[in-house]
């Protein structure tokens, strides 16, 4: 499809390229400073020039029709030649420090990746990053300790942009040897296995409570440890049981080093989001937000597939030489 854009208003690409990369009117509003029926304003406007819808809704988010994605690789072309103009009219580039936060589920898994598309399009900016439970960061992000949040769950904070990374099935992962030989597992029999959580600040401790109390049982014992890697450890040891993503323990179901234990009751998928709140200079955190959405595995079982928590999840970054005379 061939498309003229003579006359169109640059605002309204730019309007149309914030909606996709932050997944949604309202972060995109936040983005621009503007209201929301000014956003989809200029979206209408955009589709009344084109002739045809350029959005469309894919359950909680909103993403580009054909016709949406076309006019995409335009406004990013547009806006990256308005972007370098201004850069070279001031003689400067991004430069200074961004501080991170992220859950460990993240770090060890696809962080990596988001790190080397920072440092790609970003050289010159310095990443401070802090490992914490999610609970931890929220009140960091409060208080402007750190700038932008990757992490599981709700973040009520006034004015906050969240950009959605995706959601992730949890499940009562364990060794098979703990499952009962001659009947499938219940509620009852997984209450009586040590259960290794995460303390009250992490978002996956919740959603322990919450299935025990709807399966209305109360389990003998529970561990609490503030390492998921370290849980993860403990559960492939066969130590005790928790509830994990299983998207990121593939591998080991796949080999059956673990099992699910049990599904019902449920549990509610996580949203993961990555977080921040609008700075009052000019900021490059929605472009970093809209990075972490491209990086997440959080979007369906092709960014997941073969890859395993803990266990060579991805494949390894070319590796630079820092040194001439490198032992290989």
């Amino acid at each position: 499809m061939h498309m003229h854009y003579t006359g169109m208003d640059s605002r309204h690409l730019e309007t149309l390229l914030w909606v996709a990369r932050l997944g949604g009117i309202g972060a995109a509003a936040q983005h621009l400073n503007l209201t929301q029926p000014a956003v989809t304003r200029r979206i209408q406007e955009l589709e009344r020039e084109l002739g045809a819808k350029v959005l469309r809704r894919q359950g909680r988010n909103v993403v580009p029709t054909p016709v949406g994605q076309t006019c995409l690789g335009s406004a990013e072309r547009i806006l990256s030649e308005v972007a370098t103009m201004r850069v070279a009219a001031s003689g400067k580039s991004a430069v200074g420090t961004i501080r991170v936060g992220v859950v460990e589920s993240i770090a060890l898994t696809w962080f990596q990746n988001f790190l080397a598309r920072i440092e790609g399009r970003y050289p010159k900016v310095q990443m401070e990053i802090d490992v914490d439970l999610s609970n931890r960061l929220i009140t960091s992000l409060a208080r402007r300790q750190i700038d932008i949040a990757l992490l599981p769950g709700p973040v009520q904070l006034p004015g906050v942009v969240r950009v959605s990374l995706g959601d992730c099935a949890m499940q009562w992962l364990g060794h098979p040897q703990l499952c009962p030989k001659d009947r499938e597992m219940k509620a009852a029999d997984l209450a009586e296995l040590p259960i290794i959580g995460m303390p009250q600040d992490a978002n996956a401790y919740h959603s322990i409570i919450n299935w025990f109390e709807e399966a209305q049982v109360t389990p003998s014992l529970m561990h609490c440890c503030n390492s998921f890697s370290v849980v993860a450890l403990l559960v492939r040891r066969g130590v005790g049981v928790s509830l994990l993503p299983p998207d990121l323990f593939a591998g080991d179901l796949e080999q059956g080093v673990l099992k699910v234990l049990i599904e019902q009751p449920d549990v509610p998928k996580v949203e993961y989001s990555a977080a921040y709140l609008p700075a009052t200079n000019a900021s490059i955190l929605p472009e970093v937000a809209a990075i972490a959405r491209e990086e997440s595995w959080f979007f369906g079982p092709s960014r997941t597939r073969r890859k395993n928590f803990g266990g060579g999840p991805s494949p390894a970054l070319q590796v630079r030489a820092i040194l001439k005379d490198e032992v290989p």
